[in-house]
């Protein structure tokens, strides 16, 4: 009698389990795999949040009103570090762009406008709440904050740190 191929995996796959090579209990497996993912997922956030050296954090403030033109938040030369976040809050007369403009190692300016805010308060006052950020310096760092239109008052913070 000649065995076909077909005749060897029928009856192979009785007496055998699919996978002969993984000896381990599907528990164990299961369990393997959970922490490979959780290993992994750990490490890469954590790689996201790390900061170069040891920062020493800072929190500046800055005002505009419509008649000031742009007002530095922060103005430093020789330094290296990184922007951690914004916050702004309009008045209610405030009725123009409000922006934060940053110079990041004396290169172009780059604008948020920050006019949309979305929480407003019972006063009529628009807050930003924290917008997170990593704009990482490493020679100049200058933020300003501008409001434009004929009225009303803007107050910014910056969160920073310095290498």
């Amino acid at each position: 009698m000649e065995l076909s191929f077909y005749h060897f995996l029928s009856e192979a796959s009785a007496r055998e389990p699919v996978t002969p090579f993984i000896k381990e209990s599907p528990m164990k497996t299961s369990k393997l795999v959970i922490l490979s993912i959780l290993f992994i997922s750990l490490t890469a956030s954590a790689a996201f949040a790390a900061d170069d050296g040891n920062t020493k954090p800072r929190l500046s403030t800055g005002s505009a009103t419509y008649y000031s033109g742009a007002q530095d938040i922060i103005n430093q030369t020789s330094v290296s570090g990184n922007i951690k976040g914004v916050s702004c809050n309009i008045n209610s007369y405030a009725n123009g762009a409000t922006s934060v403009i940053f110079t990041v190692n004396g290169a172009a300016t780059q604008t948020i406008d920050v006019s949309n805010a979305v929480f407003p308060d019972g006063n009529g006052d628009k807050h930003t709440g924290w917008i997170p950020m990593n704009i990482r310096f490493t020679s100049s760092i200058r933020v300003q904050v501008q409001l434009g239109g004929s009225g009303g008052q803007a107050d910014c913070y910056v969160s920073w740190a310095l290498d």
